[in-house]
C-alpha cells in the first residue's frame, strides 16, 4: 500500500491519500476554461496550468483522501450554482481539489496539493487529456495520442459506480453529511479572466 503526501505551498494544510496505485485512480489533464479561471482567480496560473492551459489532476475515491492538519483553512469556490466544488487553501491560495455532489465518491486532487516526491510513480502516467477545445495553445499530437480522451468518461463512470457500491464515498474530507465543510464562495468570472 502506498500513501501520497499532500500539503499546500505554505504547509499549513497537510494530509495524505491512502492506497494509491496507478490503477486505483485516473490521472488526467483538463483544459476546460473553468479550471483555468480557478487557477487564475487564485493567482497561481503559472504553477497550476501547463503550457497549454491544462491542469494535472489525479482522480480517486473520496474515502482515500485525508486532511490531518489545517482543515479550518480549507476554502471553496463554485463558478455556478450547479458547478464543481473547487477547494483551495485560504492560507496561501494553493488549489487543492475538485469534487462533484456531496454523495459522489470522486475527488480530483490537483497536482499543486500533492507534495509527495514519488508522486509520479504512485499516480502513474497521464491517462487522458480532456476538454481540448479550451486549450490556450496547440497541444502537440504526440501528447494527445499518448493520452486519448476517447473512452475516458465511460471508464470514469464505471469507477465511480464501483467506488459507490464499495462504500468509498465516505468519509469525505470536504463534506459533513451533505454539507460542505465551509460555505462555498460564488463568483462571477469576468471574461477577461479566461484569456491567456
Amino acid at each position: 500500500m502506498d500513501n501520497l503526501a499532500l500539503a499546500c505551498r505554505c504547509g499549513t494544510i497537510s494530509g495524505r491519500a491512502i492506497k494509491v496505485y496507478p490503477h486505483h485512480g485516473t490521472r488526467v489533464v483538463c483544459y476546460c476554461k473553468d479550471c483555468q479561471a480557478f487557477a487564475q482567480a487564485l493567482g497561481g496560473a503559472e504553477t497550476t496550468l501547463d503550457a497549454y492551459g491544462g491542469t494535472d489532476i489525479y482522480q480517486l475515491p473520496a474515502a482515500r483522501v485525508q486532511i490531518h492538519r489545517g482543515q479550518e483553512q480549507v476554502r471553496c469556490l463554485r463558478l455556478s450554482e450547479k458547478g464543481l466544488y473547487r477547494w483551495y487553501a485560504g492560507c496561501c491560495n494553493t488549489p487543492i481539489a475538485n469534487t462533484l455532489a456531496p454523495r459522489m465518491p470522486l475527488i480530483g486532487l490537483i497536482h499543486t496539493f500533492i507534495s509527495d516526491p514519488g508522486a509520479e510513480s504512485k499516480t502513474g502516467p497521464i491517462r487522458a487529456r480532456v476538454n481540448l477545445g479550451g486549450a490556450t495553445g496547440e497541444i502537440p499530437r504526440e501528447l494527445v495520442r499518448s493520452a486519448p480522451a476517447k473512452g475516458y468518461v465511460r471508464k470514469l463512470l464505471f469507477k465511480i459506480l464501483q467506488w459507490k457500491l464499495t462504500g468509498q464515498s465516505r468519509p469525505n474530507p470536504f463534506f459533513t453529511g451533505n454539507q460542505p465543510i465551509c460555505t462555498p464562495e460564488s463568483r462571477e468570472w469576468p471574461i477577461t479572466l479566461l484569456k491567456t
